[in-house]
């Protein structure tokens, strides 16, 4: 286990913040409502072109890497295409591709906003530790537009930087972006500590030198060979044994 006294916390957002369920419904229950304000037709409409998307997501990223340097650009690629094909499953004539894209990259936020998806939990502990001068941070795959969206009823209580895959210019979170986030914030590795409820950023997170805790709110979620917790709380004394 590694020593040192923990300063600052990096939070995934969905499945450790964010209940991921309610957001959903949410989300595109107010994406159709902003595309029939823009385009026409009616929300139910965009909204069932959007659930098929979603059924389909991984088709229109299976010819795209969103590993390594050039991950960011694949990224928005992905986010052009999704977007696309709502207006071909609407039968909506889309628009020109300057719009389209800017439509890509601000759908997210927008129709993520207006929606407290938090977990019971999360204002108490994110309160007790920003209360206890810990600087609270994000590294999270969503962009940090979304970000500031979803996390809009607590976002005062973070000090450290919304790494968001735009701002961190890369989506994957592996060792070097984790070091990057490190570096920016200027703080020694040990003194950091990472929450993610998948293994793979967590593996990273390790390499990189931080502390690390699994936030497995799902039974079926594969298990981390380190700290596992069933949810945020017990993040404040972890943090204070540490000192």
């Amino acid at each position: 286990m590694k020593s040192g006294k923990i300063t600052h916390v990096f939070f995934d957002v969905h499945d450790v913040l964010v209940d991921r369920v309610p957001l959903s419904a949410h989300y595109a229950e107010r994406l159709g409502v902003i595309m029939t304000e823009r385009y026409g037709g009616t929300p139910a409409e965009w909204t069932r072109a959007y659930h098929r998307v979603v059924e389909d997501w991984f088709s229109y990223y299976a010819d795209l890497n969103l590993s390594g340097d050039e991950g960011i650009e694949d990224m928005w690629e992905g986010l052009f295409r999704t977007t696309r094909a709502l207006f071909r499953l609407t039968n909506t004539p889309e628009p020109n591709k300057p719009e389209l894209t800017a439509l890509a990259r601000e759908l997210p936020a927008l129709a993520s906003t207006g929606c407290d998806a938090l977990y019971p939990e999360t204002r108490e502990v994110l309160a007790a530790l920003d209360n206890a001068g810990l600087t609270l941070g994000v590294i999270s795959h969503a962009l940090s537009s979304q970000i500031h969206a979803s996390l809009a009823p607590i976002l005062h209580h973070f000090k450290g930087t919304i790494w968001g895959a735009d701002n961190a210019e890369r989506f994957d979170k592996d060792v070097e972006r984790y070091q990057a986030a490190i570096l920016h914030a200027r703080v020694a590795p040990e003194n950091c500590l990472v929450l993610d409820d998948k293994i793979d950023p967590l593996l990273s997170a390790r390499d990189a030198g931080t502390h690390t805790i699994q936030i497995r709110r799902d039974a079926g979620t594969k298990l981390y060979g380190g700290i596992s917790l069933p949810d945020l709380r017990g993040i404040l004394a972890y943090c204070l044994e540490q000192t």
